[in-house]
């Protein structure tokens, strides 16, 4: 519809890194304590493991985010990849998680809150409200409130609070790895593989090792601490110039996390006992940095510092992400489309946001998360298996569609007279993800069976919905609706036999072209405008040396071209130009032809060259484009 309210895009690159990251950072400070507890010191052999997980949905997103820059994420992927069907699952399984970030995050920001301001927050209650719920209350209000009037504010508290995060963050780690790190230690706790207790929440598997348990059991809560990059793809459609600013964002956000998580599982193994550091799950990291000589009590302020923005940032995105995944679900008719209502003045899904926002507040201010927290993992990870499928489709069936970034490493299958590509990291991403969610079904008894019947509910609900609206779950109801950001256009480059230089051609190709152009390097030998008669040997013999010599030429100019990231083809005709432009244009090969004007010494030659192309320019308007020298 002409007259439809559409979000607005108001968020740069460091917002969009803003979120990937805030979602993410504030992992560590609820997660190391409790990978400990499990994994023992085999902690930092953990996180790395599941970091290349992370590192390949990072990656992912960063691929497909620009190229299909709208809300939603894996549901618009899914959608336009597979169904409806597996659309909706995929964005059912994440809202959970999203309302859950909400309410777990504002609990931990309360948490910390209340260390920097004891005497303040414990006096704190309301109707038998325990004070970390209040403050939970307080804190989850204010988001409401900042992201209805507009994402660019929001966006604007999670820039202030990752800045202040990571410069907290940075102290931490250097003045670990310089007054307390032990690299003997580190290695001696690196060989505990899991830990050897008996822990309630594991559903162990009779006669298999206790601690293997356990370490298989930490790989899974250590995937959950990766959880949110997805954050950025939530905010594609109201990013300023996505196709450069989403794959920037994503890349800079994978880097943090990694440098993040790994340094401090990797501090906390060389500084303190992985039992310590397991008895203090709750404040881990503070009770890491008390052990600094001399900083320590500074330290210890700056942890729950630290911890209360960035957990208050987390919780931030949370709100983000779950209004704008609902909002899309709704505009493609997944849900009711009464929750795709974008606000006129502010341009932002209103409803999701005061709705969920609400749902989220109601969870916190009981001050604990309940059980149901295990779904954070079982959603995260179906969703992924989810988004590696749709990847790994995408490469076989849009080739025509314009990347701005394409994932590195590709392997290709021929099948059946049919290439087949596999990009590596989706392949990686898949198995991993695949393993995982195998290992959370087995381990996670609550998770598994609360897990499935959240996906039977959502099914069920969306089932009867689509039968109300006279839809079949099944169908790509809305597939044509989600557009690339553009397609791949075939151009033809004319460039004159032999006399053009070819680091002047690069440079009028690259100021001209980005790369959704895919270019063929044309030139066309015509005997008139070399004076040649081909009934002579001797001019056709010279008409054989000028069109080697074109070849030559045209081979080192897309040389150049593919180094810059351009896909380039060389072709040389020999015969009219007027006739070989025409037949190019009307096969329907190419999109259109850019000619580079030159000046040239040979003016009647230059002349009756330009005349033809006159002629061709007047037959197809708009099909032809002349590009100047600089």
């Amino acid at each position: 519809m002409s007259n439809e309210i559409t979000l607005k895009r108001e968020v740069g690159w460091f917002g969009s890194f803003s979120l990937g990251y805030a979602d993410v950072g504030a992992d560590i400070f609820i997660a190391l304590g409790l990978i400990a507890l499990y994994a023992a010191g085999a902690t930092p052999i953990v996180f790395m493991i599941t970091a290349i997980i992370y590192i390949s949905i990072g990656l992912v997103y960063a691929e497909l985010a620009p190229t299909y820059p709208y809300a939603g994420g894996v549901q618009v992927y899914s959608m336009k990849t597979f169904n409806d069907l597996l659309g909706f699952i995929a964005g059912w399984a994440l809202i959970l998680d999203y309302t859950i970030c909400i309410s777990l995050f504002a609990l931990a920001s309360a948490g910390y809150l209340s260390y920097l301001l004891p005497d303040l927050t414990h006096s704190l209650t309301l109707n038998g409200i325990p004070p970390l719920g209040v403050i939970s209350i307080i804190l989850i209000t204010s988001l409401i409130l900042i992201n209805y009037l507009g994402i660019k504010y929001s966006v604007e508290v999670s820039i202030a609070l990752v800045i202040l995060g990571l410069i907290v963050q940075g102290f931490i780690l250097l003045f670990g790895f310089l007054l307390v790190f032990n690299p003997s230690r580190f290695i001696e706790q690196l060989q505990i593989l899991g830990s050897s207790k008996i822990l309630s929440e594991v559903a162990y598997i009779p006669d298999l090792s206790i601690n293997i348990q356990n370490l298989l059991y930490s790989f899974t809560l250590a995937m959950a601490s990766f959880v949110g990059i997805e954050s950025i793809a939530q905010a594609a459609e109201e990013t300023r110039r996505p196709a450069k600013h989403i794959p920037k964002a994503a890349k800079f956000s994978v880097l943090a996390v990694l440098i993040s998580v790994i340094g401090f599982s990797t501090l906390s193994m060389g500084s303190i006992s992985w039992e310590k550091l397991a008895d203090e799950l709750e404040y881990s990291v503070a009770g890491l940095v008390r052990t600094y000589p001399v900083v320590g009590e500074v330290g210890a302020i700056l942890v729950a510092l630290a911890g209360f923005v960035l957990c208050y940032a987390s919780s931030n995105t949370g709100v983000i992400g779950v209004s704008r995944l609902v909002a899309s679900m709704g505009k493609y008719r997944l849900v009711p489309q009464w929750f795709y209502k974008i606000h006129p003045r502010f341009r932002t899904p209103t409803r999701t946001i005061v709705i969920f926002g609400l749902i989220g507040l109601i969870l916190a201010s009981f001050g604990n998360i309940p059980f149901v927290a295990e779904l954070y993992v079982f959603g995260a990870l179906l969703s992924y298996l989810i988004l590696m499928l749709a990847f790994i489709k995408l490469r076989n069936i849009r080739e025509e569609v314009y990347t701005p970034w394409k994932v590195p490493g590709e392997i290709t299958i021929n099948f059946k007279r049919k290439i087949i590509r596999i990009p590596l990291l989706g392949l990686i991403g898949l198995i991993g993800v695949g393993c995982l969610l195998i290992l959370t079904l087995i381990f996670h008894s609550k998770g598994r069976i609360l897990g499935t019947i959240w996906v039977a509910i959502g099914i069920v609900m969306y089932i009867l919905y689509r039968k109300k609206i006279g839809l079949k779950p099944t169908i790509s109801a809305s597939a044509s609706q989600i557009m690339p950001i553009s397609y791949i256009y075939d151009v033809g480059v004319l460039v004159r036999p032999i006399v053009e230089r070819a680091e002047r051609i690069v440079d009028i190709v690259t100021r001209n072209f980005d790369r959704r152009f895919r270019i063929m390097l044309t030139s066309i030998v015509d005997p008139d405008d070399f004076n040649l008669n081909l009934s002579r040997i001797s001019d056709r013999a010279e008409l054989y040396h000028i069109r080697s010599d074109t070849i030559e030429e045209l081979d080192d100019i897309a040389n150049k071209l593919r180094k810059a990231g351009y896909l380039v083809e060389v072709r040389v005709f020999v015969g009219d130009l007027e006739q070989i432009i025409s037949s190019l244009l009307e096969s329907g090969r190419l999109e259109f032809i850019a000619l580079i004007r030159r000046i040239s010494e040979k003016v009647k030659v230059e002349k009756a060259h330009e005349d033809k192309l006159y002629r061709v320019i007047s037959k197809y308007h708009g099909r032809i484009m002349a590009l100047r020298r600089v």
